[in-house]
C-alpha cells in the first residue's frame, strides 16, 4: 500500500484504547472502544476479564499474542474475526504494546483496537481486501494481486508477485470471504487463484499446478481433484 493510502486510511479510523494488568482486567478505555463494541456497557467492561468479550478461537489468539509481546518486550499487531454479542461480525486490528512507569517497569499493557470491517469488506461481508502484518503496521492486499494462500496453523500467509505476507486470518475464514469463481481450495493447505494458474503437472497418482511465476508447485488432494479439473473446464 503506498503511504498516502496509508496515511487515509489511519486519518479515517478512530482506534479504541483499552489499558489493562497483566490478568486482562481492564483500567481504562477510551470512548472508541464503546463504539467499536456498541453492545457491550461500560460497567460490564471493567467488571469483565477482557479476553471474555470474545469467543474462544480470538481468546486464545490474543493469549499468544500476549505471551509474544511479554517476551518481545514490543508492540505486536495482529487480525482477528470478533463476532459480538449481537453476532455482528467485525474485522478487527490490534495492536498489544507494554507500558513502562518511571523505573521502566513493565507497569500496564495497552491494546489498540481498529475496526477496518468497512475497508476490507462489502456490505454482504464479502472480502474486498486481506489484512496482512508488515513491520509498519497494516497493509490490505487485494485479492487479485494474490496467487495462492496457505495455511499456517490458525494462521496463513499471503503469496502475490511482489512477495509474501502473514495473516492472522485463517485459511477457512478467508475462503469464506472470498469469490468462489475466482478463488478455489485445492488442498486443506492450499486455496489458489485460478487466473493465476499456468498449468498442470500429473505425476503416477497425483495432480500439482504449477502457479504464475514458476516457482510454486502446489498438490492437489485427491478428493478436489475432480473439482478442481472441472472448474478450469478440463471435465
Amino acid at each position: 500500500m503506498e503511504t498516502n493510502n496509508l496515511l487515509n486510511l489511519l486519518e479515517k479510523i478512530e482506534p479504541g484504547i483499552v489499558l489493562f494488568d497483566n490478568d486482562f482486567s481492564v483500567k481504562y478505555i477510551n470512548q472508541a472502544l464503546l463504539l467499536i463494541f456498541p453492545q457491550v456497557s461500560k460497567n460490564e467492561v471493567f467488571n469483565t476479564n477482557l479476553l471474555e468479550l470474545h469467543e474462544d478461537k480470538p481468546r486464545m489468539q490474543i493469549r499468544e499474542v500476549f505471551r509474544l509481546m511479554k517476551d518481545a518486550t514490543r508492540a505486536v499487531p495482529f487480525t482477528i474475526r470478533h463476532m459480538g454479542h449481537d453476532r455482528q461480525e467485525r474485522f478487527l486490528f490490534l495492536k498489544l504494546m507494554p507500558l513502562f512507569d518511571g523505573s521502566l517497569h513493565d507497569a500496564v499493557n495497552c491494546c489498540l483496537v481498529y475496526d477496518i470491517t468497512p475497508f476490507i469488506t462489502n456490505p454482504q461481508r464479502a472480502l474486498m481486501k486481506i489484512p496482512v502484518s508488515t513491520t509498519s503496521g497494516i497493509q490490505l492486499i487485494d485479492p487479485s494481486e494474490i496467487v495462492y494462500i496457505k495455511a499456517e496453523n490458525v494462521y496463513s500467509r499471503i503469496f502475490t508477485p511482489s512477495g509474501d505476507y502473514f495473516c492472522d486470518l485463517s485459511l477457512g475464514v478467508i475462503e469464506e470471504g472470498l469469490s468462489s469463481t475466482q478463488f478455489t481450495r485445492i488442498h486443506r493447505s492450499y486455496m489458489i487463484n485460478i487466473g493465476k494458474v499456468k498449468s498442470i503437472d500429473r505425476e503416477s497418482q497425483s495432480l500439482f499446478v504449477i502457479m504464475e511465476g514458476g516457482k510454486a508447485r502446489l498438490p492437489v488432494s485427491r478428493n478436489r481433484a475432480k473439482m478442481f479439473m472441472q472448474q478450469i473446464g478440463l471435465r
